[in-house]
């Protein structure tokens, strides 16, 4: 796998780990309106869970997005 297919399916994924990790934090403080909205799928419970379930893999991609797209020139030792 090239570099640029790996980089969009580590952009694409820390995205749906955002909006899971938004969506799960909503559904922790407002939870009668993320029940409601999700048709009782995503209660205070799941949503707890599920919070705490998505932040380690959040912060994995979020350090592959910072390395696959830093510059090179950002690691290199100056003399």
């Amino acid at each position: 796998m090239n570099v640029r297919v790996m980089s969009r399916v580590v952009h694409w994924a820390l995205l749906v780990f955002a909006l899971l990790t938004v969506v799960s934090g909503l559904g922790i403080t407002e939870y009668q309106t993320v029940t409601e909205l999700t048709f009782g799928l995503l209660n205070k419970a799941a949503a707890n869970r599920l919070h705490l379930w998505t932040w380690i893999p959040f912060l994995v991609l979020l350090v592959a997005h910072v390395l696959l797209t830093a510059r090179p020139g950002w690691f290199r030792h100056r003399r």
